[in-house]
C-alpha cells in the first residue's frame, strides 16, 4: 500500500484485518514478516450531551455509519505536542487557510503513557489546533490496554475532545502498531466508515 501510494498508483486505503500485538522481529531477524495476530476492533465515538446539557461522546457499539471530509492533518503526539508555541507551529494559519473545507486530524503516540497522551491533547486543545475539525482518526498507541488511576487510552481522548461535536474513531492501523495505513498528509480526505470498516480516499489538490 505504502509502495502504490508513493507512485500515486492508489489514493484510497482501507484497515487490516489484524494487528502486531508483539512483534518477532530483532537483531538477528530484521526481515520477519508481521506477526498479525489480534483481530481488528474499532471504536467509534459519537457526540451526544448528557442529562446537563454537556457534551460527551458514547461508543455506538450498534455499527452506524459516518462519513466526514477535509484536510488531512497530523501525526505522531510525542512529537507534534513539542511544536507548540514555537517558530514551527503554523497550525493556526493552516486552519485559517482551510477553514472552508475543515480538518480531519490523524493522531497516535508512541512513547507516552495515557496521561501523557492526556496533557498532550489538552495542551493541542488549549493551543486552538481542533478549531476547524471535521473529524478525529486516533491510532493505537503503543501504550495500548494501559490504565493510570482509573484513565484508559480512550478516555485520555474523548473527554477532551467531546466539546468538538465530532465522530472519533479509535484504535486504527496508524501510528507505531504494524500495519499502518499510509496517509498522505495535507491532502483533502474522504472519510467513510460502518460497521468495523473503514475507507480513508485521499485527493492531493
Amino acid at each position: 500500500d505504502a509502495y502504490d501510494v508513493l507512485r500515486g498508483r492508489k489514493t484510497s486505503v482501507e484497515g487490516y484485518p489484524f494487528w502486531e500485538k508483539e512483534s518477532l522481529k530483532d537483531e538477528e531477524h530484521p526481515l520477519m514478516p508481521i506477526n498479525a495476530t489480534e483481530p481488528r476492533v474499532i471504536h467509534l465515538f459519537t457526540p451526544q450531551k448528557d442529562a446537563a446539557g454537556k457534551a460527551v461522546l458514547v461508543e455506538k457499539n450498534e455499527a452506524p455509519e459516518v462519513a466526514f471530509e477535509g484536510r488531512l492533518v497530523g501525526g505522531c503526539v510525542d512529537c507534534l505536542v513539542n511544536l507548540l508555541g514555537t517558530g514551527y507551529d503554523h497550525v493556526e494559519a493552516f486552519n485559517e487557510r482551510y477553514a472552508d473545507e475543515g480538518i480531519v486530524w490523524f493522531l497516535e503516540s508512541c512513547d507516552l503513557n495515557v496521561m501523557a497522551i492526556r496533557r498532550a491533547i489538552w495542551q493541542m486543545q488549549h493551543a486552538g489546533w481542533f478549531s476547524k475539525v471535521k473529524g478525529f482518526l486516533i491510532g493505537r498507541p503503543l501504550c495500548h490496554g494501559q490504565e493510570l488511576m482509573g484513565l484508559d487510552q480512550y478516555h485520555a481522548v474523548t473527554d477532551l475532545l467531546a466539546e468538538y461535536q465530532v465522530p472519533v474513531l479509535m484504535d486504527l492501523d496508524i501510528g507505531h502498531i504494524a500495519p499502518m495505513m499510509p496517509l498522505i498528509c495535507g491532502s483533502h480526505a474522504k472519510v467513510q466508515y460502518k460497521a468495523q470498516k473503514l475507507s480513508i480516499e485521499m485527493e492531493c489538490r
